[in-house]
This record gives structure tokens, C-alpha cells and sequence, in this order.
């Protein structure tokens, strides 16, 4: 188990390190701390033969930072203790120190270049949110060595957080000009172009990026979001599967795959993929709310129920497992607790109140439905299924003039939503607007899809048309 040199007593004292320092004296470091001086020997060696500290200390150092290649941090050289002042004295960026012994450990150090000490530093500021000081880092690193492919590519990361995709776009491609095997290169730009909607292109780069690194896990995952949204679910599956014998522990790739998986009907294996996201890390949220829907497509309410609150209790701003709660409680004809348990969180949850409206329509309770379509509508006045709806419930309460003008309401906002015409036809029909019912269900005809679901009234309306047109 790795563990930092800063949690020694001893080495707490001996360094005072400000990642965040910006002091002209301050420079960039990367170490290496290992148990033997045989072992720090070997590897002093190693590195003045040419082989990489950043590899090495990944492999072999005990400390912390060896999963960052060994950067430790923004230094300033007058806080060090005397043994580390001596055994950096002198030496130029890139090179190696001669070994320091702190108590029973082993170090090398290695001063970073200025471009170096920039790009960390942009990198800690990104990592922590300041997209805007993290670009600036970069630019002066860039600055310095403008072939410097690692900081082209973090900058285009940080452009693409800021949303300047086309800028970030360009970035990528710069570190591919400067290194063209830069697998991690071709991945984020496929991340740029894909968030652009350029999905071909996108494929084309993760595959370039698993041409140079056919065990680039996260290329494979990459790779399998953009098929499925081509709609090739089984090559999406082969790529999950292929990123999760790379990474067995990469939980987004089992909920992924258990998506894909629900969506070709395979539901206890889709189940299997969640719960393992799930063992992996307790608080993925997606994968709460996905094994919710899952266990609700089964028939087991109280789990998916259970599942839906965890969602939230991680996330509570997660509008999609509100909506799934509340009308999951009210399929239990829990609708009371359904109510309260929306209205205490989101009162304004447009979705909520138009499903309840559906639910209450369901349940015959026409007053409260209405009231709730209302709802709905008053929160977002252009939704045309809530009108549509409203317009069912009125005119199931006999109030054909009002049914009329919600479905033309609808019918406003979405000309070409085939079941409003339907639906004014009939209210028409009732009303004895001949003419007006025609017309109406002529353009349901020639909008309704065709579909099973739609078959029953696509066969009505033409009967009920062929008697209109019969006078």
C-alpha cells in the first residue's frame, strides 16, 4: 500500500510544500522514495541510463505520488531542510539528485523544467475546479515549449470543461501533430468531437486510440458510448466488456454495459452489471437509479423504490429519480406519500405533476388530475402533452368547449403532434362541427405513426371519417 512521505513525522518538518506557490524561487519536483539504498541505487542508474522518471517512480516508489509519476509538488528550495538544500544544489532541470537518506527511507529527486512546473501546476488547478487559472498555467507552459504535446492536450481538457470545444479541438490536434502515437490525444479529441455530435469521428479516433493501446481501457469505454448512441448495441457491448477485462474495477463500464444490456431485454444480466457498479463504488448515483428502473421493469416496487432514494440521498438534484419515486409510490397507491415526497423536495417539478395528473386521470380522480395538469402548465405554459392531457380530462368531464381549446393549445405549440388532432376531432364531432371533426382527424392520418400502439386509432378515425364525408 503506497503511502506519503509527508505523513512521516520527520519528513513533515523537513519539507513545507505549496502546491499552489508562485514564488520565483520555487521549483517543481518529482521524487522517488523506496525502502533500500541497493534498490535507490539501481534505479539512480537506471535513470542516467535514459530511462524515464516518471515510469519508474510509477512502478517503484512508495509513495504517494508515484500514480502521478512522481510529482510531488511547487517547492520553495529555502524551506527544505538542509540534506534535501544540499542534494539540489546545482542541478538542472531533468536531472537526477544523489540519494537522501530520511530515516529508515531512500529518496531521488528531480528538478522539473519551468514548462514542467507550469503544466503540474495547471493540472493540481484543474483538478480543483479552477478551470480559468488552470488555462493560464497552460498557456504559459506552452509559452516556453510550444511542443510540449502533454500540456496541448490539458489545455484542450480545460477548454472542453469550459465549453469552447472547437478551441479544445484544436489542441488536441496540435499534441497530434507534436506526437501522432499519442493515444491519449486521440481519445480526448474523440471525447471534443463526440460532445459536438460528430459521432463517426469520434469512433474514428478511439479506434485510432486502442490502434496504439489495445489496452486503453478507457478508449474501449469511450468507444462503447458512442456505438450505443449510433444504436449499435452490440458493439457498445463488446467495447464495455472489452474495457472491463482491461479494468474490472472501472464501475461506469458495468453500468454502461448493464444499459446497453436492459436495452436489448436482458434484464437479470443488466441487473448483474448495476449491482457490481454498485460494489465497486456505493455512491454512484447513476447506478442507484438505473438498478431502480430495472427492478421496477420486474415488478419489484419496494426495491426499486429503495433504489430511487439511495439515488437521491447521494444526489439530491436528480429530477429523473423524483419523478420515478413518486411514480413508482403511486403504482403501490401510495399517492399521498408520492405528493409529499415531491412537493417537499421540488415543488415546481414540472415532470412530477404532469405524471401525477396522469396517475390521478388513471385512478378516475378527474378534479385532482385537472389541478395538476394545471400545475404542470402553470410552470411551464408550452407543454404540449399536458395540455393534450388536460384537454382529456375535461372532456371526460363533459367540458367540450374547454377540452377544444387545450387541444388547440397544443396544436400551437406542436402542429404535428398527431393524438391532439385526434383528440380536437373528436371533441368536435361531439360538438357537431362536422367539417371541423374531418379535417382534424385527416391530419391525424396523415401524422400518426405507424405502430401498433397506434393501430386501434388510426382504424378508428378513418371509420369516423367515412361517415363524416358521407353527407
Amino acid at each position: 500500500m503506497r503511502r506519503s512521505v509527508l505523513c512521516l513525522p520527520f519528513l513533515a518538518l523537513t519539507i513545507a510544500v505549496s502546491v499552489l506557490a508562485r514564488q520565483p524561487a520555487g521549483v517543481g519536483l518529482r521524487l522517488i522514495v523506496v525502502k533500500t539504498g541497493e534498490e535507490a541505487a539501481d534505479l539512480r542508474s537506471r535513470l542516467q541510463a535514459g530511462e524515464g522518471f516518471e515510469d519508474l517512480a510509477n512502478k517503484y516508489s512508495i509513495d504517494a505520488s508515484a500514480s502521478a509519476g512522481g510529482y510531488f509538488g511547487n517547492v520553495v528550495i529555502g524551506d527544505l531542510s538542509k540534506e534535501f538544500q544540499d542534494a539540489l544544489a546545482g542541478l538542472r532541470p531533468g536531472q537526477v539528485s544523489p540519494i537522501v537518506k530520511i530515516g529508515e527511507e531512500y529518496v531521488l529527486l528531480q528538478v522539473l523544467s519551468e514548462a514542467e512546473a507550469h503544466y503540474h501546476l495547471g493540472y493540481t488547478l484543474a483538478g480543483q475546479g479552477k478551470l480559468d487559472e488552470a488555462v493560464g498555467e497552460f498557456l504559459n507552459a506552452l509559452r516556453i515549449n510550444p511542443e510540449y504535446a502533454e500540456t496541448h492536450t490539458s489545455l484542450g481538457n480545460a477548454l472542453a470543461l469550459q465549453g469552447k470545444l472547437d478551441e479544445a479541438i484544436a489542441e488536441h490536434r496540435a499534441a497530434l501533430r507534436i506526437n501522432p502515437q499519442y493515444a491519449e490525444a486521440h481519445n480526448y479529441l474523440g471525447n471534443a468531437l463526440e460532445d459536438q455530435g460528430k459521432l463517426d469521428e469520434a469512433v474514428g479516433e478511439y479506434r485510432e486510440a486502442l490502434r496504439i493501446n489495445p489496452s486503453y481501457d478507457e478508449a474501449h469505454y469511450n468507444l462503447g458510448v458512442a456505438l450505443k448512441h449510433q444504436g449499435k448495441l452490440d458493439e457498445a457491448v463488446k467495447e464495455y466488456r472489452e474495457a472491463l477485462r482491461v479494468n474490472p474495477g472501472l464501475a461506469a463500464a458495468h453500468n454502461n454495459l448493464g444499459v446497453a444490456l436492459l436495452d436489448r431485454a436482458e434484464l437479470d444480466e443488466a441487473i448483474a452489471e448495476y449491482r457490481e457498479a454498485l460494489r465497486i463504488n456505493p455512491n454512484y448515483d447513476e447506478a442507484h437509479y438505473n438498478l431502480g428502473v430495472a427492478l421496477k421493469d420486474q415488478g419489484k416496487l419496494d426495491e426499486a423504490i429503495a433504489q430511487y432514494r439511495e439515488a437521491l440521498r447521494i444526489n439530491p438534484h436528480d429530477a429523473a429519480a423524483y419523478n420515478n419515486l413518486g411514480f413508482t409510490l403511486v403504482q403501490q397507491g401510495k399517492l399521498d406519500e408520492a405528493i409529499r415526497e415531491a412537493l417537499r423536495i421540488n415543488p415546481n417539478y414540472v415532470l412530477f405533476h404532469y405524471n401525477l395528473g396522469v396517475a390521478l386521470k388513471d385512478q378516475g380522480k378527474l378534479d385532482e388530475a385537472v389541478k395538476e395538469y394545471r400545475e404542470a402548465l402553470f410552470i411551464n405554459p408550452n407543454y404540449p402533452e399536458a395540455h393534450n392531457n388536460l384537454g382529456i380530462a375535461l372532456s371526460d368531464q363533459g367540458k367540450l368547449d374547454e377540452a377544444a381549446a387545450e387541444y388547440r393549445e397544443a396544436l400551437r405549440i406542436d402542429p404535428s403532434f398527431a393524438l391532439a388532432h385526434y383528440n380536437l376531432g373528436e371533441a368536435l364531432r361531439q360538438q357537431g362541427d362536422r367539417a371541423g371533426a374531418a379535417r382534424e382527424f385527416r391530419a391525424f392520418l396523415r401524422l400518426a405513426p405507424t405502430s401498433p400502439d397506434s393501430k386501434e386509432k388510426i382504424e378508428r378515425a378513418r371509420s369516423i371519417l367515412a361517415e363524416l364525408e358521407k353527407s
